[in-house]
């Protein structure tokens, strides 16, 4: 498959939870005391508070010797899928929990296949729930939530608090992990992943608009790879479809 073609596809897949980012207020909670289990819950997730939401992303990939950029409009209905459209949709992507469909109305091609086809892009292997947190500031590496509280070691300073676990994992083997977050309002501004499995460490960092709990930029560093996200025009909704066909007569969209 050709790299420019794989970027597109790539990009949509990690774009995928920045749908769920509408730029939403504290709760009227925030100011209330919450336990600890609560508040590692509430960042373990991240904020999710619509059954949809619709905007735009700007994507830039940079890597050694090169820099790509793309711009989409989304849909997205929580944890069952996303619709990432192109400029006059001559390119669109639907990206579910179980596969990722593509096509591309400039040279009539398609392709339909699992994430892991576009592990090569990201400094480290995501799954669906794992993109999710990743993109609407939730603990991305939180495999087992229960495990985590029992092993995670909490650690306050003024306004921000610094987790920090240790855990083996299928995934990723012996894991380091930590996560800094700022306390109120209630939100992660920093994750850093150290494994076995990985010859980089993997960052992530998060910038927010004033008081919103969302991020507005995230940034994901790691394997020579830096990822930015900027997100905008974020509107939930209360309905939302994702129309998605592959014309008949394209053809699939091979590996070169």
């Amino acid at each position: 498959m050709h790299k420019s073609k794989i970027f597109v596809v790539g990009l949509g897949v990690l774009l995928m939870a920045a749908c769920k980012t509408s730029l939403v207020k504290p709760s009227e909670t925030e100011g209330r005391p919450m336990s600890r289990d609560a508040e590692i819950e509430r960042l373990a997730t991240g904020m999710n508070e619509a059954p949809g939401y619709r905007g735009r992303i700007r994507a830039t990939l940079i890597q050694p010797n090169s820099k790509k950029e793309v711009t989409l409009s989304v849909r997205a209905i929580t944890d069952e899928g996303l619709l990432f459209s192109a400029p006059l949709g001559m390119a669109k992507l639907l990206v579910t929990p179980e596969q990722v469909a593509f096509y591309n109305k400039l040279d009539r091609t398609y392709f339909e296949g699992a994430m892991s086809q576009l592990d090569s892009l990201l400094p480290v292997s995501f799954n669906f729930v794992q993109l999710q947190r990743l993109l609407y500031g939730g603990m991305v590496f939180s495999e087992d939530l229960n495990d985590i509280k029992q092993h995670l070691r909490r650690r306050p300073s003024k306004n921000t608090a610094n987790y920090s676990s240790t855990f083996s994992s299928e995934q990723f083997g012996e894991v380091s992990y930590e996560v800094t977050a700022q306390l109120k309002p209630l939100r992660i501004v920093r994750q850093e992943l150290v494994s076995e499995r990985y010859k980089d460490t993997v960052v992530v960092l998060y910038t927010y608009q004033k008081d919103e709990n969302l991020p507005s930029t995230i940034e994901l560093s790691g394997a020579g790879k830096k990822l930015l996200l900027a997100l905008s025009d974020f509107e939930a909704q209360k309905a939302v479809n994702l129309p998605f066909q592959i014309p008949s007569g394209y053809r699939p969209l091979r590996k070169k």
